[in-house]
């Protein structure tokens, strides 16, 4: 079986974390096909630079596609990728795709993605079969897009390495508690809930509390000044995008892990997969994929999106918990992850790809009308 992974985000050594699921998830494709070739794209600053590549990107999808010959064709991102696969694919109908959809996909938050959300539709009116990364993803999907939902596939982004996102011995609490955020310095990402969150129960508690946060991103000097803002300095200490490596010890240190994103388009949460799999609960926003995992009082809580107070009544509430019921969350926690372990993952896409490899087209569902 020969495979063609074609993406527009892939890590590099500047950002480590930017598509590493992409990267994870052709790992998992290279165990079971003889062949898996890549066409992929890593981050770019300069508008320039960006531009040039993102014009290399799409000649070598149409060269690829129309010249070389492979059993799939595996696209992580529709919305940017989606004009030269259409063109290749009207030149040859017989390329069988198979469309991994994102959030962003289907939920723009740019423009240009917003301009895109055409041919998307389209190209997944093309496409042999489509992969989301949730039930809750592919109920949107099925919904949005007018497709039968049998023939929506679910996979999670490649899972996690839970030989590497694993429980270390945790230090001592010492009157201490260690709260965390980890994601991109983004709009609706919430990383402004979580400081607003953490600056209010800082406020209502005696004990000493730090705030751990992980990310970059177009909010990064808004994200400086609220904390200047806040008077918080002292008890935030922020990192850029790290390695996975570095990421566990920090989910490690971490008693619990804020996830407060507002974003429709949170297809699974991966993040706080991860922390669980570190024995970390997580306290996140009650929507989307979050909630797919995510068990309030059990595996963490729930906060309202956008809402920070929120999000301090749940850090109250879990600083005031016994040590009895921590453990009960990590544990919970631990075992909330093992379905997501890419062992399972990577078995179960072992399994669908004799589906993806035959060339049926998706059909429209006449049941569904927007």
């Amino acid at each position: 079986m020969k495979i063609l992974v074609i993406a527009n985000m892939f890590p590099s050594k500047e950002y480590p974390s930017y598509g590493i699921f992409v990267k994870n998830h052709i790992h998992i494709l290279e165990k079971a096909a003889k062949t898996v070739d890549t066409i992929t794209m890593k981050k770019e600053i300069s508008r320039f630079k960006k531009m040039m590549t993102y014009l290399n990107f799409y000649w070598q999808i149409l060269v690829t596609l129309l010249f070389k010959q492979h059993d799939l064709i595996y696209l992580h991102y529709a919305s940017h990728s989606a004009l030269p696969i259409l063109f290749a694919k009207l030149l040859n109908p017989r390329i069988n795709l198979t469309v991994n959809l994102h959030g962003s996909d289907v939920f723009p938050e740019t423009s240009i993605q917003k301009r895109l959300q055409k041919w998307v539709e389209r190209l997944l009116k093309e496409a042999n079969h489509v992969v989301v990364p949730s039930d809750y993803f592919k109920k949107v999907v099925v919904k949005r897009y007018n497709l039968k939902a049998d023939n929506i596939l679910i996979s999670p982004s490649g899972g996690v390495n839970r030989n590497l996102f694993a429980p270390k011995e945790k230090r001592p609490n010492n009157n201490s508690m260690c709260v965390g955020y980890v994601g991109r310095i983004d709009i609706d990402k919430g990383w402004d809930d979580a400081l607003y969150g953490f600056a209010e129960f800082k406020r209502e508690v005696t004990g000493s509390v730090q705030l751990i946060m992980v990310g970059s991103g177009k909010e990064n000097k808004q994200k400086e000044a609220l904390i200047k803002e806040l008077g918080i300095e002292a008890s935030v200490t922020c990192y850029d995008l790290l390695p996975q490596e570095e990421l566990v010890a920090l989910y490690n240190e971490m008693d619990v892990l804020l996830f407060p994103s507002r974003r429709k388009g949170e297809s699974l949460g991966l993040v706080g997969l991860e922390a669980m799999a570190c024995g970390t609960p997580v306290i996140g926003s009650e929507i989307a994929g979050i909630k797919g995992y995510l068990i309030d009082g059990q595996n963490g809580y729930f906060t309202e999106a956008g809402n920070p107070s929120t999000i301090a009544h749940k850090l109250i509430q879990f600083e005031r918990t016994s040590f009895e019921e921590r453990q009960k969350l990590r544990q919970n926690a631990l075992h909330t992850a093992i379905p997501y372990d890419e062992k399972i993952v990577q078995d179960n896409m072992i399994e669908l790809l004799p589906r993806l490899t035959k060339k049926l087209r998706l059909e429209a569902n006449s049941d569904f009308h927007r």
